[in-house]
């Protein structure tokens, strides 16, 4: 047998025989398979020649395509595929860390977004588990918003995590609860702004103070309403009380219950004995030594940051945790009132427990959604740090005007920051929030201190947070449950 030996390859002509066989029998079989296509059309193709049919524009090769390669910027590439590629335009404000779509570095700061035209709205929520780093999040953001002159308020701070981040920026930390030194009376109605006369002031204290004292009484009894008498029995009483003091305290209020002076005075001891027990419990019940003496705090608006530290009042009755929730947060809101040149982000942490206890103080959301219609103009941003939407059903039945206040509440915010959240929610967020199929993917597969914003009405962002040595030092919230990778 002839064969053919080359750089030790060996091809008998056996084989060279076998391989024109193997070909001619590949023409027969496409030549019996287009003839069949051509009979009859309707039958499926069941092979197709490696190369395709010989027509032109067959978009069949034996070869696989390689296109080049090719680099550009994500500008160019935001023309190109406007729904893939995001653009990192720059935008001033504090540095949060890269935008893990563009490439690019990315900075907040919602005053200067709503002064661009990218919200409507200043205020922010943050949802995310317990983990996911959406406290990190807001600890870093308040930071270096006070590196750039904005001022910070954290009305309640249940575990006492903020002290340290104010300390970081050279702010102040006010204690509150039993055995604490500080103060703050609940009917303590601020500072007189300057603008105000006589009969202007005494008008603000009186219509405060009657309000705060029916919602502290609903507060303690669990109650979003009071009888028409208690309402007349509170303004008589806080009028004798003010007669008498130039500080409207609680046990002041008390002590007229108990034995009501001038003309009145018939009329409050035959309606008032229902109210005379529900202050008590403020005085000498359960819920004694917090609110009853006066204010020894001042509200500084020129310090960088300012957090109430509430921890001391971690292990009281729910009812006592409700009433410094609702002292703590008036506090803050009107001793900042006035102050609209000083741009100041307020921090609700736990904000469905926050939104929660004004419900129970009778106002519900309806004050807390005028608040915050009006808020840009005061030059405050709320920012709402929650676990998760269903916290918001706490708040009323699905479809209740108390449930549809709360999810309002929500769409208020033209910045929405979610981290990480449990599949079963996964969801019920996408539904809120408005989420595709590809967003709600990224979500699940958010990492550690990865967040999805939602800004504005089209802009997207996946930004991871980054921090350093030093502010990990004092934002770190997780040290004493053991580190997470």
């Amino acid at each position: 047998m002839n064969s053919t030996q080359s750089a030790g390859f060996v091809r008998d002509d056996a084989d060279r025989v076998s391989r024109r066989e193997l070909a001619a029998k590949r023409k027969q079989l496409a030549k019996a398979a287009s003839d069949t296509r051509k009979d009859s059309p309707d039958l499926p193709w069941v092979w197709l020649p490696e190369k395709g049919e010989r027509h032109p524009n067959n978009l069949r090769t034996a070869r696989a395509v390689r296109p080049p390669l090719h680099r550009g910027s994500s500008t160019t590439l935001g023309v190109g595929y406007p729904f893939l590629a995001e653009t990192s335009d720059a935008m001033p404000g504090a540095f949060i860390g890269p935008d893990l779509l563009s490439k690019g570095m990315f900075s907040w700061d919602p005053w200067v977004a709503y002064g661009m035209g990218i919200i409507r709205s200043h205020s922010m929520v943050i949802l995310g588990v317990k983990g996911s780093g959406k406290s990190m999040l807001a600890k870093s953001l308040a930071a270096r918003l006070c590196r750039l002159r904005r001022r910070v308020a954290v009305p309640h701070d249940p575990n006492g995590e903020w002290a340290r981040v104010a300390e970081y920026v050279g702010g102040v930390t006010v204690q509150i609860g039993p055995g604490a030194a500080d103060r703050i009376n609940p009917l303590d109605a601020g500072t007189r702004p300057a603008h105000f006369t006589d009969e202007n002031w005494a008008y603000e204290q009186q219509q405060y103070q009657s309000h705060k004292l029916q919602a502290i009484v609903k507060i303690l009894r669990q109650t979003t309403t009071l009888p028409e008498v208690e309402h007349t029995i509170i303004d008589l009483v806080l009028q004798n009380v003010r007669a008498r003091n130039n500080h409207v305290l609680l046990p002041a209020v008390w002590d007229e219950l108990r034995d009501p002076t001038g003309p009145n005075a018939a009329e409050i001891r035959d309606g008032g004995l229902q109210l005379q027990h529900s202050i008590r419990r403020v005085i000498v019940g359960d819920v004694a030594g917090m609110f009853d003496k006066p204010t020894t705090v001042t509200f500084d608006s020129d310090t960088p940051m300012v957090t109430v530290d509430t921890s001391l009042v971690s292990k009281a009755s729910d009812e006592a945790k409700a009433l410094m929730r609702l002292t703590t947060n008036d506090w803050i809101d009107r001793s900042s009132t006035g102050t609209a040149d000083q741009a100041r982000l307020v921090i609700h942490e736990e904000a469905a427990v926050a939104l929660l206890t004004e419900v129970a103080s009778g106002s519900g959301l309806t004050q807390r959604a005028a608040d915050e219609k009006v808020a840009r103009h005061h030059g405050k941003a709320n920012l709402y740090v929650l676990h998760r939407i269903a916290d918001l059903d706490a708040l009323g039945d699905t479809g209740s005007a108390m449930h549809s206040q709360a999810l309002g509440l929500l769409a208020d915010c033209d910045t929405r920051i979610t981290y990480a959240q449990h599949p079963g929610e996964l969801g019920r967020s996408a539904a809120v929030l408005g989420w595709n199929d590809t967003q709600r993917e990224l979500v699940r597969k958010l990492q550690k201190g990865e967040g999805f914003w939602q800004i504005g009405e089209d802009t997207l962002r996946h930004v991871r947070n980054v921090c350093t040595t030093t502010e990990m030092h004092y934002f770190a919230t997780d040290t004493h449950g053991g580190s997470r990778a």
